[in-house]
C-alpha cells in the first residue's frame, strides 16, 4: 500500500496575542493521496488558510506548532526555513487568495496548478 502524499496529524497552531497565547487550530487531521483533490470548507474564521499556511511553514513569527505534517513521508514541522525553502515551488505550492495576482489568464487553471 502507497503511503499518502500528504497527511497531517493532530495539527494545532498557536499564535500570541496581548492576552497571551490563543489556539488558533485544535487537532486538524486529513490525509490526501497522490492524485486527489481536497477541499477546506467552513465558516470565515475557521483555519483554512491558516492551516494552508502551516503546510508551507508560511505562519507568522511566534507561532507555535505542534503534530506532524508529512509529505511524501517527511516531516516539514521539524525542517528549518532553509529547508522549507528548497520544498516550496519544487514539491509543495500554494495559490494565494488574490488570484488575479497569483493566476494567469492566459492559461486554464488546471494547467497552472
Amino acid at each position: 500500500m502507497t503511503p499518502p502524499l500528504l497527511q497531517v496529524n493532530d495539527l494545532r497552531v498557536g499564535l500570541p496575542t496581548a492576552r497571551g497565547w490563543a489556539q488558533a487550530l485544535r487537532g486538524v487531521s486529513f490525509s490526501m493521496a497522490k492524485g486527489q483533490t481536497l477541499g477546506l470548507i467552513g465558516e470565515s474564521g475557521c483555519g483554512k488558510s491558516l492551516t494552508a499556511l502551516a503546510l508551507m511553514g508560511l505562519l507568522p513569527e511566534g507561532a507555535k506548532v505542534s503534530g506532524s505534517i508529512r509529505l511524501a513521508g517527511q516531516e516539514l514541522t521539524s525542517l528549518d526555513e532553509a529547508a522549507l525553502c528548497a520544498l516550496r515551488g519544487a514539491k509543495m505550492g500554494m495559490v494565494f487568495q488574490e488570484p488575479m495576482t497569483a493566476l494567469n489568464p492566459l492559461h486554464t487553471i488546471g494547467r497552472q496548478i
